[in-house]
């Protein structure tokens, strides 16, 4: 026992081996946390000769439970099987298998899914005259776990005014999912730890039973507690038995999932305990703990904490600030291959960002060479759904005769076309011995559908048509025709109705994507760019095991990696500008921490970076974020127009908006309020200036417009 307690420092030390009764201990990244509290487990064992039996461990993730479970029987061999490590809805599933039948429950009831419980909701949906495809459903299913995550039953919630649209439907929905999981002998993931609970609290008999069983209750990743969860804790914890928990404030992340990090910082005012504060850090260098720690000093609501590290200085953070967000990629990507080229594997490399949306640009350049990289958490950027729904109508309006993309996107958004008119349009088509499109382009009302499919279907059709007719005639800017087309059709209020915000952002950056190949190629055309986009979309999936890592920061939550890029370090998107406008405040503090999680992934080397672009999702151009001045990195004062860095300057790149320069056809310079005529719209004047390529005319008679600055049939109007 002696030897394994010599691998621990004096705080670490101390944390194993204390006598008090509750012990919060505060373990900062990379500090041994997982080691500490498998050592406390060990410790209890085989030194105060606490039977296994009387000791529950929870964890957050059966990954984990397995890791601490496996090396805690290394430690103390003899106890193999007679210790209990799991996570929360283990517990609960263990204890519902013994007592559910309290609650008039056979002892043999499943667990639902959540595919099966998106099932069950448009089952109830359909009972209550509402289509599946109805937004209602999904916010049905979302207002369900959000009332679960808060421990609420129906029969828990009176609904006086509603705080949004629907919420009594919502209660509804909820109502009649409760009594079919009844029904049917079924519990949701949410229900396992509800009716744990319910039955500790409502009776003492069977709580006093489970209370008497452990002597000793861990618990792993503190921080990410919700209510429901302490609630039960609570109620095992008998006066007389030991709490040990293991977490730390500055890396609660999930708040929007139900994590409360009061239960963890106010566990003093709750108990007497004692704080044990682990800040020697063995993962990170001491210039990433430094910049690190003072981001995170910025934070007010934490317990306060400086990791040190004794690995040396390492590199210099590297901070760049970048033109465009194809630049920032490039840069990446060079950083990446220089590395590389020096003896790093890919495997050590990771890119982290705020969310999924960002990635579009940093995917083409490792592809571009030839990089393997692997996205976690997420799918590749053309082969998310919305993407591919907003690539199959750009693909009809290349090519007419595409009855696969016309099939994907007849019913999305929902037009009412079932399996039966859709037999009949197919039939027609053949009839016809032509693709669907031209087809139903080639006659009257005469399917045979009922009249409001009928009609949606020829909008549609006439829809598409009409904007063929304009990407012919190319008196906008493609990417605004494309844009206006995709309103038309319905799909963005498709989404905003599914609340989709990410898939909304997801779309915004396609369009970006492709206002950024005009500026690269100002002579192509939309097709090239269609067929751009399905070489891309077509590549083999890399097998190969040396891969770059791509993922959030939510998602890299537990990992590390020798060298880190944190990327998209832009005001509105890190801190995201969602978060902040939920609660200005906290949601400022969780978007520090989650930054400070990204810091504190890298072991050797942290590259920082921003862009300077245009963001449609924004409606402005981008600015650093606030957490580099936070965190004392300041960029040099250089023309905002070039790129920076506090170290390691290499060979610069050309810049973006040089190639603009070099590829673009010589064109006008514009200024907010010139004054112009187009040949076809008339009078204008310029209401915005995007880029020099990129203008928004407001027409008086057509109103606002986006045009390329050096379309040739506008003409600046001197006076």
């Amino acid at each position: 026992m002696k030897s394994y307690l010599d691998q621990l420092n004096e705080r670490q030390k101390d944390a194993v081996t204390t006598a008090y009764q509750h012990v919060r201990i505060i373990a900062g990244a990379g500090s041994g946390k997982t080691r500490v509290l498998t050592y406390r487990i060990a410790y209890l064992m085989e030194e105060l000769h606490v039977s296994p039996d009387r000791i529950l461990a929870i964890t957050f993730t059966n990954k984990v439970a397995k890791e601490m479970l496996e090396r805690a029987e290394q430690l103390v061999p003899h106890v193999k099987g007679h210790l209990r490590i799991m996570t929360y809805h283990s517990f609960a599933a263990r204890f519902l298998r013994r007592e559910i039948g309290i609650l008039k429950y056979p002892l043999s009831f499943t667990i639902i899914d959540e595919d099966d419980q998106e099932k069950l909701i448009k089952t109830i949906g359909l009972e209550l005259d509402i289509r599946k495809s109805d937004p209602l459903n999904k916010k049905a299913l979302s207002y369900i776990r959000q009332m679960k995550t808060k421990g609420l039953y129906p029969e828990d919630i009176s609904i006086v005014h509603e705080r949004f649209p629907q919420e009594k439907m919502c209660l509804t929905y909820y109502e009649k999912y409760q009594e079919k999981l009844h029904r049917n002998a079924n519990v949701d993931f949410d229900d396992l730890l509800m009716m744990t609970l319910k039955i500790l609290k409502d009776y003492p008999a069977i709580r006093e039973k489970w209370q008497s069983r452990f002597d000793h209750i861990l618990i792993d990743e503190f921080q990410d507690t919700n209510d429901v969860q302490y609630e039960l804790v609570s109620y095992l914890l008998r006066p007389s038995a030991c709490l040990y928990v293991v977490g730390d404030p500055d890396q609660t992340i999930y708040t929007w999932r139900g994590a409360n990090q009061d239960i963890i910082l106010s566990l003093d005012k709750q108990f007497e305990i004692e704080t044990v504060i682990l800040d020697q850090n063995y993962r990170s260098t001491k210039t990433i703990l430094d910049v690190a720690n003072k981001l995170i000093d910025c934070n007010k609501h934490r317990v306060k904490k400086d990791l040190f590290s004794t690995l040396g200085d390492g590199e210099p953070i590297r901070i760049k600030k970048l033109l465009s967000q194809d630049e920032e990629a490039s840069d990446i990507v060079q950083d990446m291959l220089s590395r590389h080229h020096r003896g790093k594997t890919y495997k050590q490399m990771a890119v982290l960002y705020r969310a999924n949306y960002l990635t579009l640009p940093l995917e083409k350049m490792l592809n571009r060479y030839s990089i393997p990289y692997r996205i976690f958490g997420g799918m590749r950027f053309y082969q998310r759904q919305e993407i591919k729904d907003v690539l199959a109508y750009f693909r009809l309006l290349v090519n007419p005769l595409d009855d696969v993309a016309f099939e994907r996107i007849v019913n999305v958004p929902r037009r009412g076309v079932g399996d039966k008119a859709w037999d009949s349009i197919k039939a027609y088509a053949a009839e016809k011995q032509l693709a669907i499109l031209p087809a139903l382009l080639d006659k009257g009302k005469t399917l045979g559908l009922k009249g409001k499919v009928e009609d949606a279907i020829q909008s549609l059709v006439s829809t598409i048509e009409a904007t063929r007719v304009k990407l012919k005639d190319q008196l906008e800017i493609y990417s605004e025709v494309l844009r206006q087309f995709i309103d038309d059709v319905g799909y963005m209020a498709y989404l905003k109705d599914l609340d989709e915000d990410d898939r909304i952002d997801n779309v915004q950056t396609l369009f970006q994507d492709l206002e950024q190949y005009l500026h690269e190629n100002p002579e192509s055309d939309f097709q090239t760019y269609i067929e751009n986009v399905a070489l891309t979309s077509a590549q083999d999936e890399i097998v190969d095991a040396d891969y770059v890592s791509l993922m959030t920061v939510h998602t890299a939550k537990g990992l590390e990696f020798d060298h880190v890029y944190v990327m998209a370090l832009n005001e509105g998107i890190f801190p995201s500008i969602r978060t902040m406008d939920d609660d200005a405040y906290m949601g400022v503090e969780e978007e520090r921490r989650l930054c400070y999680v990204a810091f504190t992934r890298a072991k050797k080397t942290l590259s920082l970076s921003c862009s300077g672009d245009y963001s449609f999702q924004m409606d402005a151009r981008l600015i650093p974020s606030r957490f580099f001045k936070e965190a004392g990195l300041e960029f040099p004062r250089t023309s905002p127009l070039l790129d920076s860095s506090s170290s390691r300057m290499g060979p610069r790149q050309p810049s973006v908006a040089s190639s603009y320069q070099t590829n673009a056809p010589t064109q006008q310079t514009w200024s907010i309020g010139d004054r112009l005529h187009h040949e076809v719209f008339g009078y204008g004047d310029v209401r915005k200036v995007v880029d020099q390529m990129i203008i928004e005319v407001y027409f008086e008679t057509l109103g606002l417009k986006k045009l390329m600055g050096n379309h040739p049939k506008l003409k600046k109007v001197t006076t």
